[in-house]
């Protein structure tokens, strides 16, 4: 008889393999894909990362805090707006389904790590890949790029 807490590692199993392979498509289509397409698709994984990261930390039974190693991560982390940049923080997280269901099933917390250094990551990125936004001026369509973060 399969219980609850089963059922939900074996769909965080599906999450997962979902998630890296988004993540490893976006990956290989990187230099063919507009920044705005770009931005597009980092904010619905950094989203689904979110949710993932939530899950993990009930199967993990993780207090809701702050732990050290991620301040650390937090206060090491260098964002860029530099997309060459980007790109190539990105890329460092390049791994393969099987590695990471391995990683899930033998060292779950390794996991929680990898996916929270993943969403900060891609957090601390966006502004490398504007997004385009069209403006209508005097019957003419125009191309405008903003900063993600504008206030």
């Amino acid at each position: 008889m399969v219980n609850n807490l089963d059922k939900l590692e074996i769909n965080l199993e599906e999450d997962i393999n979902n998630y890296i392979n988004k993540f490893n498509d976006l990956l290989d289509n990187l230099s063919s894909l507009s920044s705005s397409k770009i931005n597009d698709i980092l904010w619905k994984l950094r989203a689904d990362l979110e949710l993932l990261i939530i899950e993990l930390k009930f199967v993990l039974e993780k207090e809701n805090k702050t732990e050290r190693w991620q301040s650390l991560f937090k206060e090491e982390l260098k964002g860029t707006s530099s997309k060459q940049k980007a790109m190539k923080m990105l890329e460092s997280y390049r791994k393969g389904n099987q590695e990471i269901q391995t990683i899930f099933k033998k060292k779950p917390e390794q996991s929680f790590r990898y996916f929270w250094k993943l969403k900060e990551t891609i957090s601390s990125i966006l502004s490398a890949f504007a997004v385009e936004k069209i403006e209508w001026s005097n019957g003419e369509m125009k191309k405008v790029s903003e900063d993600v973060f504008e206030i």
